[in-house]
């Protein structure tokens, strides 16, 4: 639950983000990676993790029937529409496709959460609440030591590095735009911090009734709303930075050369043939 999407509910990001060999053995071993993220919060007794992981193979053998079939063909189509610049609307279309495709895993996946916390002892719920307060303070109190520049030129180095594994070397006017969207986020910082702790505070309350049966809807209606950043109190300023990030993407498109749509599409073709494979394991 940082200002970043949650690492327990992103599991379909480690799938359309990595291409090559590395998405088949990130995906095959999701089951060990998510077990392990869960025991750097919290400390399970045998029947705890028995049932964790009965659920968590449930949960990811659903996620490959149902899910990553949804997944290929959401990248068969950008790779369809990447042969002409995108629209302002494309761009959006697409954002609201892979949230929706990551809202659905993070649903799957609340799963198993659901049922495991519903397990849990006064003092381990204290531990998680422990664990998350001091990462928060940990990531609040680095963040506090960089000044405003510093902090732009991390971020920047950041976007431009993503970028550049998937469309090859930068032009100035691109590095440009990256800077431009940088700056974008980091005005939202304080945004996205304040709806961390909503979010934090949220499952505070949810942990109170968690032996109560809505308990796993109301999980997973958290981690849906948590990988789509909705947020009431905030919805007005999302919509805003989403806007200016669809336009300022569009931008970014058409200043794409022909090598760069080569490489791009070439990262494309190897994910979504990767992506068949899992599916057909």
């Amino acid at each position: 639950m940082s200002t970043k999407i949650p690492k327990w509910a992103a599991f379909t990001l480690s799938v359309v983000m990595v291409a090559g060999c590395t998405t088949r053995l990130a995906y095959n071993n999701l089951d060990v990676w998510l077990s392990y993220r869960l025991s750097s919060y919290v400390t399970l007794n045998s029947s705890q993790d028995s049932t964790f992981d009965r659920g968590l193979d449930r949960a990811l053998a659903l996620h490959r029937r149902q899910e990553l079939p949804k997944i290929h063909r959401a990248i068969d189509r950008l790779q369809a529409d990447l042969l002409s610049p995108m629209t302002y609307g494309q761009v959006q279309e697409y954002y609201t496709v892979f949230t929706q495709l990551g809202q659905d895993s993070a649903a799957i996946l609340a799963e198993p959460l659901a049922d495991v916390f519903s397990q849990f002892s006064n003092t381990q719920v204290a531990q998680v609440e422990a664990s998350l307060r001091q990462r928060f303070a940990k990531f609040d109190q680095e963040r506090s030591k960089l000044s405003d520049s510093q902090k732009l030129a991390k971020r920047v180095d950041r976007l431009q590095d993503f970028t550049q594994d998937w469309v090859g070397s930068l032009t100035s006017r691109q590095k440009e735009l990256l800077t431009e969207l940088a700056g974008y986020q980091l005005e939202m910082a304080p945004i996205f911090r304040s709806m961390r702790n909503g979010y934090f505070e949220r499952w505070q309350q949810l942990m109170k009734n968690r032996t109560q049966p809505e308990f796993k809807i109301q999980l997973t209606k958290l981690a849906r709303d948590m990988m789509a950043l909705n947020s009431p109190q905030y919805q007005s300023e999302i919509r805003f930075y989403l806007n200016r990030r669809f336009e300022l993407m569009r931008r970014l498109n058409h200043t794409m050369s022909p090598s760069q749509q080569s490489y791009l599409n070439r990262k494309l073709v190897d994910l979504r043939k990767d992506v068949a494979l899992l599916i057909n394991q």
